[in-house]
């Protein structure tokens, strides 16, 4: 699993490598889709329902949403509904507590998935 050595406003490293925004399956990481976001929403602060998918994608057994730097990023409630409904753990704070939850989840061993917003 990647481990996640920092994060900054507008700025992510994991495993060394400097990143903006971005959705962990397992093992990959990709950058997240801004542009679509922008084009979808306007905004980079809302959960695409490609997104939904990724992080849904390997069966986890942890979600983890950072929210932002000050939690700005919002998740519908149909998609908390959908991981409750899921038996999914989940956690959806403010990016610098996710990096933390996230990299003490991986200790466990378990399948996790995250996306990490990092402005806002």
């Amino acid at each position: 699993m990647p481990y996640i050595n920092s994060t900054s406003f507008g700025e992510i490293v994991i495993d060394n490598k400097k990143y903006g925004q971005v959705i962990i399956v397992g093992d990959q990481i990709e950058e997240r889709d801004w542009e679509m976001l922008e084009k979808t929403f306007g905004t980079t602060h809302r959960l695409g329902d490609w997104e939904k998918e990724k992080l849904l994608e390997d069966d986890p057994q942890i979600i983890i949403v950072g929210t932002g730097q000050e939690g700005v990023l919002k998740v519908d409630s149909s998609f908390i509904d959908l991981l409750k409904k899921k038996g999914i753990e989940f956690y959806i704070v403010p990016t610098p507590q996710a990096v933390k939850i996230y990299n003490e989840k991986i200790q466990e061993k378990k399948k996790i998935n995250a996306l990490i917003h990092t402005t806002c």
